[in-house]
């Protein structure tokens, strides 16, 4: 619909202009025929001839030939304005429009569109005929003013293509200083040779009749030059078209080619990651399975012959092996949770985060009883968090410090208030992070230390897990250096603080798992 009514609106400016123009047009003729009378009545031969020239120009158009145009010149301009030079401008108006209707009507044209025309030509003349005339020339003269003939030349240059142009840019829509440049090189320069020979036509009319047919030779030979240049225009601009239709070509090649290449990294990563995955976890889940069925398969062939303490090592191991079983499969899951939802749903309720590190240190000094783990908590640290979130978080980033350090290596749990953040920061003394592994050690099944002679076991899953429980909470997981430039890695949980208004009651915190 809105294209429907654009055009109809571009057809209702249109029809104005052309009427607007028409009328304009026809009462110029109107005006100048009498005039145009007496000086044909007065010099009959000369007037009578180049009006013929002008009629006979105007049955071999010279097609313009400029994209999705039908523009077209001829060459009765040179005669036409012999005429404006040596008798008038009247005799010249009513000669052009005059022979150009008549051409268009014997070519089958529309009315409309003759009268247009026929118009416009008479408008385009009359304006040369008054920039020559307020320029210094007169008809009467013997000679050609040349700066008047260069000025009357150029009125009617610009009057013409202006009243053809805006035909275009009042149906199109397009931008009229655009669309009034396209071609205008090859525009200018036919008018130029084409109207230049306009003082040597006038002078010969004026010498003698005689000399007329020897015009024969430099009209064929402008128009022959007028048609190359043309021809030129319309190979260039067809060049020009065929060359961006090429690199349009090219570069939507180019697109889909890199498109192409990147969807095949990224189908090459997806098997990287899924043949390190399966070997991963064929070989993490394989481990304790073999644990526990040789515990279990010693037990069954041997338990009466074992000691009880030796039944319970047997059983202890079974445990401990079933343990860590059900830890990687639960990871594996709550990865494919958080792939899945894009975010662990959890409560976020107000508890203190000092107290969430401490629950999460007792809890590492259980199973890591050999190591000297430290806590540094001076204060209340109120946030909103779901605390079995938090503690997994803190658990996962001591177990990791307690595996990457050296046996006798002390970690570090600090909960401390950092403008707005409640930071819990956990330091090791172990190897440390790479600052360029830095934020791909969060990524999926990723293992700086990955290999059959690593330390520690796991699918890569932690730091992943932890993250993705940080953002839950509203805050972040990082890795940054130790203070004061030392060994190991620190990795800091912040969470923002929630206001306390001061209250005589004790603030109630949600009490954590542990």
């Amino acid at each position: 619909m809105e294209l429907r009514a654009a055009r109809a609106a571009a057809r209702r400016r249109v029809s104005a202009y052309t009427t607007t123009v028409t009328m304009a047009g026809l009462a110029l003729l109107v005006l100048a025929a009498p005039a145009a009378a007496r000086v044909a009545g007065r010099d009959p031969e000369p007037v009578l001839l180049l009006a013929a020239l002008v009629l006979a120009a105007e049955l071999m158009p010279l097609e313009l030939g400029r994209p999705g145009t039908r523009d077209s010149t001829t060459m009765s301009q040179p005669f036409a304005f012999a005429l404006v030079l040596g008798w008038g401008t009247p005799a010249g108006v009513v000669a052009l429009g005059a022979c150009s209707a008549l051409a268009d009507l014997l070519g089958g044209k529309a009315a409309r569109k003759v009268l247009f025309n026929s118009a416009q030509l008479a408008i385009a003349l009359g304006a040369a005929g008054m920039a020559y005339s307020l320029a210094g020339g007169h008809p009467d003269h013997a000679r050609v003013s040349l700066p008047a003939f260069a000025a009357a030349a150029l009125a009617f240059f610009v009057v013409n293509n202006l009243l053809v142009e805006a035909v275009l840019v009042l149906a199109r829509g397009t931008p009229a200083l655009g669309r009034v440049r396209q071609g205008v090189g090859v525009r200018a320069w036919v008018s130029a040779m084409l109207l230049g020979m306009a003082p040597v036509v006038t002078v010969i009319a004026e010498t003698s009749l005689g000399l007329v047919p020897i015009l024969g030779l430099p009209t064929a030979a402008v128009y022959l030059a007028c048609r190359g240049a043309i021809q030129a225009d319309r190979r260039r601009a067809r060049a020009e078209a065929e060359a961006e239709q090429a690199q349009a070509s090219a570069a939507e090649q180019a697109r889909l080619v890199e498109g192409e290449q990147a969807l095949i990294r990224q189908l090459q990563e997806s098997d990287r990651l899924k043949r390190d995955l399966l070997a991963t976890v064929s070989h993490e889940l394989k481990t304790p399975l073999t644990v526990i069925l040789g515990t279990l398969g010693t037990l069954s062939r041997r338990g009466a012959a074992l000691e009880p303490a030796e039944r319970r090592e047997f059983v202890d191991m079974a445990i401990r092996q079933g343990t860590r079983l059900k830890e990687l499969i639960e990871q594996l899951l709550l990865a494919a949770r958080f792939e899945q939802t894009g975010r662990e749903p959890a409560e976020h309720p107000l508890v203190d985060a000092a107290a969430l590190a401490r629950d999460a240190l007792a809890a590492a000094r259980v199973a890591h009883p050999g190591r000297e783990l430290v806590l540094i908590a001076r204060e209340v640290l109120p946030v909103r968090a779901a605390p079995e979130a938090v503690l997994q978080v803190l658990g996962n980033l001591l177990d990791n410090a307690a595996k990457y350090s050296p046996d006798h290596g002390p970690v570090r749990l600090e909960a401390t208030r950092y403008g707005p953040l409640a930071v819990l920061a956990v330091e090791d003394t172990g190897p440390g992070v790479p600052p360029a592994d830095r934020e791909r050690i969060f990524e999926r099944f990723t293992q700086l230390d990955s290999g059959a002679t690593r330390r520690a076991g796991g699918v890569g899953l932690g730091l992943y897990i932890a993250r993705q429980l940080a953002i839950a909470q509203d805050g972040e997981l990082i890795v940054c250096d130790p203070p004061l430039g030392g060994h190991g890695a620190r990795f800091e949980l912040r969470l923002p603080l929630t206001p306390i208004a001061p209250s005589p009651n004790p603030v109630a915190y949600a009490a954590s798992s542990r």
